[in-house]
């Protein structure tokens, strides 16, 4: 009965460990605000996956995933947390490769398996339309979609392989769990 009950806990706590991956995120809850435990778990559990880059000067902590792609001839779109812990707010920051243009540029079409399609632009470069361009990419990656990034009026190829998927997701996942009851 002993090893039953600990066994019980053991798998209890396994799994609220774990949250789910594929989890689809509510466009319209998405923001900036983030609270002291999901700060504290980023900070002691998270962390350690990213290269850290702290500004004094504007009190603020970029995070960059130490697994993103970070050199490469293809478009690649690599994806920031930014900790403004002085306001208790966190950002997603967009840096994209020579190869996928400017912020200001940046038009990705996607296609799922279903046939359908459809195009998600970045409307300027603040913080509320980095997010909400970012987690229109993040729902078509759980959705299994392939991307193509136009560039000087040509379609190409936008994280095909899974090192680029799965740095973006990862980053996203975090990035929801820092602001957001996931």
């Amino acid at each position: 009965m002993k090893r039953l009950s600990i066994l019980l806990l053991s798998l209890f706590i396994i799994s609220a460990c774990n949250p789910v991956k594929d989890k689809k995120v509510d466009q319209t809850t998405i923001g900036f605000k983030t609270d002291e435990s999901s700060k504290l778990f980023f900070k002691n559990v998270r962390r350690s996956y990213y290269d850290v880059e702290v500004m004094e000067e504007a009190k603020l902590e970029i995070y960059r995933l130490k697994k993103r792609v970070k050199e490469s001839d293809e478009p690649i779109l690599n994806i920031n947390i930014v900790n403004n812990w002085r306001y208790d707010e966190a950002y997603v920051l967009l840096e994209p490769n020579s190869a996928a243009g400017s912020l200001s540029d940046i038009k990705v079409i996607w296609e799922n398996e279903d046939g359908k399609s459809g195009e998600i632009s970045l409307e300027g470069g603040n913080k509320k339309n980095q997010l909400d361009f970012a987690a229109k990419v993040y729902d078509q990656i759980q959705n299994g979609s392939q991307f193509y990034i136009m560039k000087d009026g040509e379609k190409k190829a936008f994280l095909i392989d899974s090192k680029s998927r799965e740095a973006f997701r990862v980053t996203m996942f975090d990035y929801f769990r820092l602001t957001l009851e996931y």
